[in-house]
Order: structure tokens, then C-alpha cells, then sequence
């Protein structure tokens, strides 16, 4: 790890504190800014950090150069940083449906925040820059450039992997997203102590941003209901196990990553780890999903019909033996017209409904917690939907 030509100008406590101050100013001032202006307000909110990050700079007169260092990327760093970067987006997938599922009030955070992106009017290209590409390097100018820059006189390589890990992670206030900005956090760190290279951190935040700035558009989350349906539902098990195995190569791909940034430093026994890491995670997924699929399904079935006039349809029944909490979720494919999910007991007593809804994935899903009782689920087809042949694919698990 490279240490500033005047590293005794930028000391650890230092950067505690610019971060302490970072996370007052985005408490009020950006806080307040994001909530009145929305994605301008994110934009000055970026604007401010990478402005901070620069007069941390000026006063304490240390290089600009130095505390933000650009070199050439080398082919070997692309590819390294590439199989980073995927290696920390598979064990997002486990970690995010972990949060979901031990707290899953965690997934109103997807609702709000897609709420300010994606709205009826956004525009790919402004949320893209907004959201892909400038986080990116403002976001890395204050973590991975002043914070980071503060601890390169540390003796143990680890402590700003780290911290600065952990102050990425807090500088997010997510609950849902905590564990996956921790980790990416310190693998960006891992790069800057090995490479000294913010382009290279940039590129892979930048990267990571886009991706799922372009998956939101192009499946049409984005200016649709399904997050906030989602994020009112909740996570299952059957979901925590699927995202175990789905992530399972994660250990491994950073190991993989690892080696091709920094070959000299390599150790093989790291491979055994990892894989015994990502062993675990498959095993303890299959577990776990086949155990939720077969002891925990109430329904599982998949109906398709005509829709002749706009009229109502009984899509399944099932049956609430004792209280809990159940996850209901339709899924529609080979329509485009409007449907309704109703979920009752045999009183006619609604324990949900709402509009499937729009976009390439159509989904309803709702997390209920019914009475003992007989349920159907009922789907009510518009007028636009007449002449259609929908295909309903029901699920309804104990959560």
C-alpha cells in the first residue's frame, strides 16, 4: 500500500472525522435536498461529497494526485477487477435476500428509492448519469480517495479494507443493502491498496451502478409497480435458499479476482477456503429451498384460460391450518391487458388485493398474515384484456 509523500499531514483520525462529517451533511442537508428536488437532489448530494473530498485536499495541503491517483489500466487489472466486480454482485444476491428474509420491512427501502428513480417521467439516460456514472466517481473520491488516503499509513493492509468497507456500507443507511456495500466496499479498498489505481474502483462502481440502472429499465421495473409489490411482501425461505445457491461461486470469484490483480501475493490454500465457503453456501441453499418447497407451499400451480368478457376468475384455493405469515404471488405472462388479484377467505373477508403489475415481469405478490380459514384467490380481468389467453403461474408459501 502506497503512502502519501506527506503522510503525516492525513492521519487515520482524520478521516474518521471527514466521515463523521460527511454523514451529518447527508443526514440534513442531502437528506433534505433528495427528498425536495428528488434526482437533482441526488446529483448534489454526489456533487457535495466529491467537493468535500477535494477541500480535505486543500486543508490539509496533501497532492490531489496522490489522495486520487489515475493511472493506465492494464489489461490484467480489467479482467481482475471484472471478476471482482461479479464475484461481489453473486454474493449480493445471497446477502440481499438474507436481509429480506430476517428483516423484511428492510424491502420498503426498494419501494422508496425506486420511487424517486423510476417515476413516470424518468429518462435512461439522466438516471444513468445520475445514478451509474456519477456515484461512481464521487462516491470513490470520498471513500476510496480521502477516507481511504488517511489510513495508507496504517501498518496492516486489512484495517482500511476494512473500515473503509464498513464506512461505505453506514454512508448507505440501508438495512436491506448493509451487507453488500460492506463488501463491496472492501473489495473497491482491496483494489486501491494493491493497484493505487481510482480509475480502477471507479470503472468497477460505475459498472455495477449501470448494470442495474439498464436491468431496471430494460425488464420494466422501472416505471412499474412490481418493486414496491415486492417490497411489501417480504422475503420467503424457499427465496433465501435460492439466493444461497445463486451466489454460491461468489467466494470463489473473488479469490479468482484476487489472484489476477495481485499474483505475487497469492496463496493456493485461499481456493480451499473459498471453496469450502462457497460448498457450504450451495449445500445449506439446496437445504434450505427444498426443505421451504416441500414443507411450506400451500399452492404451486399454474392456470391458463381465454378472457371472453371482463369478468372475475377463481385462479386457486387454499387452506390456513394455523396463524402465520404467508407470501401470495401471481405471476402473469402472455398478456398485457389489466388484472386483478383478490385474496379472501369463505366470508368474502379480503386479506389482499391489488393490480398485477406492468411491465416485462408482471407480478402481484403480497405478504399476508390470514386467519385459520378456507382462502381463493380471485383475478378480475378489464376490458382491454378480452380476447387475451393469460397464463397465471400461483404460489403461495408460508413465509
Amino acid at each position: 500500500m502506497e503512502r502519501l509523500t506527506n503522510q503525516e499531514r492525513l492521519k487515520p483520525w482524520m478521516g474518521v472525522v471527514f466521515f463523521a462529517v460527511l454523514m451529518g451533511l447527508f443526514v440534513t442537508v442531502c437528506a433534505w435536498m433528495q427528498a425536495k428536488w428528488g434526482v437533482p437532489g441526488l446529483i448534489a448530494t454526489e456533487l457535495l461529497f466529491a467537493g468535500m473530498s477535494v477541500l480535505l485536499c486543500v486543508i490539509r495541503k496533501v497532492r490531489i494526485s496522490e489522495v486520487f491517483p489515475i493511472k493506465k489500466i492494464t489489461l490484467r487489472d480489467f479482467f481482475g477487477c471484472v471478476v471482482l466486480l461479479i464475484g461481489s454482485y453473486m454474493l449480493s444476491i445471497a446477502a440481499i435476500m438474507l436481509m429480506q428474509y430476517l428483516v423484511p420491512s428492510s424491502m420498503a427501502e426498494a419501494e422508496s428509492i425506486s420511487g424517486m428513480l423510476y417515476g413516470p417521467e424518468a429518462n435512461f439516460f439522466y438516471i444513468l448519469f445520475a445514478v451509474g456514472i456519477l456515484p461512481a466517481i464521487c462516491e470513490e473520491m470520498a471513500h476510496r480517495g480521502a477516507i481511504f488516503s488517511s489510513l495508507r499509513g496504517v501498518k496492516h493492509e486489512w484495517i482500511p479494507v476494512v473500515v473503509v468497507g464498513l464506512f461505505f456500507s453506514i454512508n448507505h443507511l440501508s438495512i436491506l443493502r448493509g451487507p453488500f456495500t460492506f463488501i463491496l466496499g472492501a473489495v473497491l479498498a482491496y483494489v486501491m491498496v494493491k493497484r493505487n489505481n481510482i480509475l480502477l474502483t471507479m470503472m468497477m462502481h460505475c459498472m455495477l451502478n449501470s448494470f442495474s440502472v439498464c436491468l431496471s429499465f430494460i425488464t420494466g421495473l422501472a416505471n412499474s409497480e412490481t418493486t414496491g409489490e415486492v417490497a411489501a411482501a417480504g422475503g420467503s425461505l424457499s427465496s433465501l435458499g435460492l439466493g444461497l445457491i445463486l451466489g454460491c461461486a461468489g467466494p470463489v470469484l473473488l479469490v479468482t479476482g484476487m489472484m489476477i490483480i495481485n499474483p505475487k501475493e497469492h496463496k493456493a490454500k485461499r481456493y480451499i477456503w473459498a471453496g469450502i465457503a462457497s460448498g457450504v453456501m450451495l449445500l445449506s441453499g439446496a437445504a434450505i429451498f427444498g426443505t421451504s418447497i416441500a414443507g411450506n407451499t400451500l399452492v404451486n400451480s399454474t392456470v391458463a384460460f381465454d378472457v371472453t368478457e371482463a369478468d372475475q376468475s377463481n385462479l386457486a384455493n387454499f387452506t390456513i391450518e394455523e396463524e402465520g405469515v404467508c407470501v401470495v404471488q401471481v405471476m402473469v405472462t402472455g398478456a398485457e391487458g389489466d388484472y386483478h388479484i383478490t385474496v379472501a377467505d369463505t366470508a368474502g373477508n379480503v386479506a389482499c388485493q391489488g393490480d398485477v403489475a406492468e411491465g416485462t415481469f408482471r407480478l402481484y405478490q403480497e405478504r399476508i398474515s390470514p386467519e385459520p380459514d378456507e382462502y381463493e384467490i380471485i383475478v378480475e380481468a378489464g376490458e382491454n384484456a378480452v380476447g387475451e389467453h393469460p397464463s397465471f403461474t400461483i404460489t403461495v408459501q408460508k413465509a
